[in-house]
């Protein structure tokens, strides 16, 4: 069962759109979606496909959310995106994808519905445009720490060039309740994602901690944000059960190879596993914060940042317009 702590922080978020739009009443039905790119990629356009997926997860009645690294280009960190954002990082330490590169995508979909979101795509009306597919190095992928990725459906899109591909995500994975209401949505390409505090809270308790830097930097998050949004210290008996079912799960999902392998049978299958006990987050979100300054390349121009992603006085991110988000 997913977590009860989805609560709004009362942001008006739900879709950032520009001068004169109106929000569809469901934009994942809405076949006003675009099928088009940004002006300069005329070619194959992975939004397209990802606004298709999400169509067909609606019309079947599961609402999903885009999740991962997906999540974190909306949210102005533009590690791995596809296309160069509307304003320039300064950071040189995450590259840029081409547009004949691949993406992977993340569909979070609600836990009780993801065998049946899985049936759309291994034997319903969609398999004949998808194949199953477990990446390039799928034992890379099993040992992933900290993760049930390796055990989550992924498909590939029957596409010779670039490649698009993604996998389905149980929410309980993510810890918030997959539900519209707590979905906010792209100004132009009309995408779901997980509100901003959702979002936050879920890279904490994942223990993500790279992504949620990523975060801090791309909006710009102060301090007191996270004092009036985030939950710290009262997770409590619930998130201790929740670590260790997910443990439990790691530990019967690991392949024989990885058991095998040398660093497991030294240390353990622990160095695959959530670390136990509850840390403390609110020291580690502060620390995030405060460190931001650091994060910023040296190339960049002395005093013109406030993070490695945004520049003194620039609007949200979700405000730009952007065609691949």
């Amino acid at each position: 069962m997913d977590p009860p702590h989805a609560t709004p922080d009362g942001q008006n978020t739900e879709t950032f759109r520009g001068k004169g739009q109106e929000a569809a009443a469901d934009p994942a039905l809405s076949h006003n979606t675009p099928t088009f790119g940004a002006p300069d990629q005329p070619r194959f356009n992975p939004t397209v496909h990802a606004a298709e997926v999400i169509r067909l997860l609606a019309e079947h009645g599961i609402h999903c959310c885009l999740v991962g690294t997906k999540a974190l280009c909306y949210y102005g960190a533009p590690r791995l995106c596809m296309v160069r954002p509307c304003r320039p990082s300064p950071s040189l330490s995450h590259g840029r994808l081409s547009p004949d590169s691949s993406q992977t995508l993340e569909f979070c979909v609600p836990t009780d519905q993801l065998a049946a979101a899985d049936a759309l795509f291994s034997s319903g009306p969609a398999s004949t445009s998808y194949t199953a597919w477990r990446g390039h190095h799928p034992d890379a992928e099993a040992r992933l720490p900290a993760s049930l990725y390796h055990t989550f459906p992924r498909y590939l899109l029957n596409h010779r060039r670039p490649l698009f591909d993604f996998y389905l995500v149980p929410s309980a994975d993510w810890r918030f309740d997959c539900t519209r209401a707590n979905f906010e949505y792209s100004a132009q390409a009309h995408l779901p994602y997980p509100k901003l505090h959702l979002f936050a809270q879920s890279l904490m308790e994942r223990r993500s901690f790279n992504d949620l830097q990523d975060l801090v930097d791309g909006m710009d998050l102060a301090e007191a944000w996270g004092d009036e949004n985030l939950r710290f210290d009262d997770l409590g008996e619930e998130y201790a059960r929740w670590v260790a079912d997910k443990n439990d799960k790691i530990r019967a999902a690991l392949p024989q190879e990885v058991r095998e392998h040398p660093m497991a049978v030294m240390f353990g299958t622990s160095m695959y596993e959530v670390p136990e006990g509850v840390p403390k987050f609110r020291e580690l979100f502060v620390n995030s914060v405060r460190t931001k300054e650091g994060r910023i390349g040296i190339e960049a121009p002395p005093g013109q940042y406030s993070t490695q992603y945004r520049e003194k006085g620039s609007p949200d991110p979700r405000t730009l317009v952007r065609f691949h988000v």
